[in-house]
């Protein structure tokens, strides 16, 4: 067997297969080599997703023509001098790998001046083969144009994603370069239209967070600034007030860089663990500073992981950082020291009472609940105010005739805090009904049929809504338009990341549309990145469900309540919510009479 040397240009087109994994990737490469250039201007142009065009233009630095050329060549690089350069390493790009691996797999084209140069460089590269080296007209700057990626290797291209989805990937690329640096002007256009534009500010970094994130998201950002020893956690965490459904609002960067960090993620969820209810996750922009020498960035061929000489540490230095912020912000003092008014659940934390350990066991189940009883608080799942329909339309439909269920059967004795029905059963044994989950249920199997036979019911506008989203909701939704018309919200794109909404779900009347928006958006985003449609669905119709439920603290009157425990019946599951609540818990005679002492 033979050992033969591999070509120059078929090593380039391995290394592109670690460095450029997507359109998106050659996005990073390029911004951070603009930002390592000295950039304060960074303009991103997208066609096709990035399958047919990228293009690149920053006001940096610029290069002479013997850089320029020299750029192309592999493991040519101006950032990184010896070995001992590897163990604090300050800039974005130090492998000198990128621009080879870009040009050798694509159609390349780079314009550069630098300030010394009377004219510009512009190097033409076909599959990593020089074609043409000329003088051209340009600022000081460059500019970096990608066409018709993986064009000569067929295999890479065909397992490329949408368009669509190609975008969505570059404009996160773009959010988290952004996010990192305020003081950087950037600027987003894909298919001719501007999704992301963000002037240069760094006097409040709130402001490029809400124009990456969210307008909404502005007022809820709390700063953070908490130094220990030679680790520093800086940036701004939301309040628990501003939730979302997935983790995709946690960027935690590491010197400037974003990294995707397994530990750090964690830190932050642990930190937010007593104040978010389950299944909602935080919105956290956070940037760890640390002399560079206690972080490794040449672990990943992406850089987009890293590895701590004290990981532990930096663990604990982000976990009581954000706690200690949360612990201290005024909504949370208010919070807590607002007394219980008379009617209300009883406030979070305290030990459970006699009866409520008591409340094991659901109705027709052999199988106890877990042994601790949820706590009454149904806030879990609450909706807003105004998000139920009109008033004067029926709650609950009249008590169908025919065979009578096991809800059905129950005697409702009254109410409880206005939030759970008492109800008397054979045996005897008395039954608890939360009537926020039980009406949620009813909702979400009546709103999942209507989607899978596809015919919602909606409630027109008289005159549409104006929505606007986030860059990366407002592509989803764009991309999958049809699913969203499914659900019953008729949305049409209204330039930029704007939408005229025409009409939303019948249940949905007064609610808060653009909430559930964002949440229908983040579930189509991790479609995209591979889970399966019907159960991103089925959570989206879940939300739906519990923001158009009758809410706790609601009264409801007696045929309401009997109207709801018969409906009950009629439905394919009536022990939990869509969220995993428990619609209803049980205490036996018997039970009773051992804790008052008579057995």
């Amino acid at each position: 067997m033979a050992i033969r040397l591999l070509p120059d240009a078929l090593i380039n087109q391995i290394a592109a297969g670690e460095v450029v994994e997507r359109p998106a990737s050659v996005v990073k490469e390029l911004c951070e080599n603009a930002l390592d250039a000295g950039a304060r201007s960074l303009r991103v142009e997208l066609s096709e997703g990035g399958l047919s065009l990228i293009q690149v233009a920053d006001d940096g630095c610029g290069m002479g023509r013997e850089d320029a050329l020299s750029a192309l060549a592999r493991h040519a690089t101006s950032k990184l001098v010896d070995a001992e350069g590897l163990l604090s390493i300050a800039t974005m790009g130090f492998r000198g790998e990128a621009i080879p691996a870009i040009a050798s797999v694509s159609r390349f084209t780079m314009t550069t001046r630098d300030e010394r140069s009377p004219f510009a460089t512009r190097i033409a590269v076909e599959g990593g083969r020089v074609e043409s080296v000329e003088e051209a007209g340009a600022p000081v700057g460059t500019t970096i144009r990608v066409a018709d990626l993986f064009f000569n290797t067929p295999a890479r291209r065909k397992f490329l994603k949408r368009a669509e989805t190609e975008s969505g990937h570059a404009a996160e690329a773009v959010v988290r370069l952004a996010l990192a640096r305020p003081d950087v002007a950037f600027s987003l256009t894909s298919g001719g239209r501007q999704s992301f534009a963000a002037a240069a500010d760094a006097r409040d970094p709130r402001e490029r967070i809400a124009a990456a994130l969210g307008a909404e998201l502005f007022e809820h950002l709390l700063p953070l600034d908490e130094r220990r020893g030679e680790l520093r956690v800086a940036g701004y965490v939301a309040s628990p007030e501003y939730t979302l459904g997935t983790a995709r609002g946690i960027y935690t960067f590491v010197n400037g860089r974003y990294v995707r960090d397994r530990a750090l993620i964690a830190a932050v969820q642990r930190a937010y663990a007593d104040v978010l209810m389950p299944g909602r996750q935080p919105v956290v922009v956070l940037d760890l500073r640390m002399p560079y020498a206690l972080v490794d960035v040449n672990v990943h061929p992406q850089k987009l992981e890293v590895r701590f000489a004290e990981s532990r540490r930096v663990f604990e230095a982000i976990h009581s950082a954000i706690q200690r912020r949360l612990g201290a912000s005024p909504w949370l003092g208010a919070q807590a020291q607002r007394a219980p008014e008379q009617g209300q659940e009883r406030v979070g934390g305290l030990p459970p009472s006699p009866v409520e350990r008591a409340l094991a066991f659901a109705p027709g189940l052999s199988q106890p609940y877990p042994p601790a009883a949820p706590t009454l608080d149904a806030g879990n799942c609450i909706a807003e105010e105004g998000a139920l329909a009109r008033e004067e339309q029926p709650r609950f439909a009249p008590r169908a005739p025919g065979v009578i269920g096991f809800y059905g059967s129950l005697r409702v004795i009254g109410q409880f805090a206005r939030t759970y029905l008492l109800c008397e059963g054979a045996g005897p044994r008395l039954l608890i009904v939360d009537q926020h989950a039980a009406h949620e249920r009813l909702k979400f199997h009546a709103l999942r049929e209507a989607y899978r036979a596809r015919a919602p019911q909606r409630q027109s506008f008289l005159f549409p809504l104006s929505v606007e989203l986030p860059p990366a909701e407002a592509r989803a939704l764009t991309a999958r338009l049809e699913e969203v018309r499914r659900m019953g919200f008729e949305l049409e794109p209204f330039g930029g990341n704007a939408f005229a909404l025409h009409a939303v779900p019948a249940p949905l009347v007064g609610g808060e549309h653009r909430k559930l928006l964002l949440e229908l958006a983040g579930e189509l985003l991790q479609v995209e990145e591979g889970r399966a449609l019907d159960e991103a669905m089925e959570e989206v119709l879940a939300t739906m469900a519990c923001h158009s439920a009758v809410r706790a603290h609601h009264t409801l009157s007696n045929e309401e309540a009997y109207a709801l425990l018969a409906q009950l019946d009629g439905i394919d599951f009536a022990t939990r919510c869509p969220h995993g609540r428990p619609i209803a818990m049980e205490l036996t005679l018997d039970a009773l009479e051992r804790e008052v002492g008579r057995r």
